[in-house]
């Protein structure tokens, strides 16, 4: 299961801003998981982006290569 939080492909650095809280969380489940933040991050906004296609304009297409 902790292999699904492996960034597979091409990655983007992004400075974003989140509830301290938010941050606080994510702090405490890398450091009880060993699991790196931006590999819990990156699959939280993976689950988020599939569950509210609704947010992408409708001509947005993704390639299997990432690329538009």
């Amino acid at each position: 299961m902790r292999e699904n939080y492996k960034l597979v492909g091409p990655t983007a650095a992004m400075n974003i801003n989140v509830e301290k809280e938010v941050a606080e969380t994510i702090q405490a489940m890398e450091a009880y998981s060993k699991i790196p933040s931006a590999e819990l991050v990156n699959t939280a906004v993976k689950r988020f982006i599939s569950s509210h296609k609704d947010f992408l304009p409708p001509d947005y297409k993704k390639t299997k290569a990432g690329q538009q």
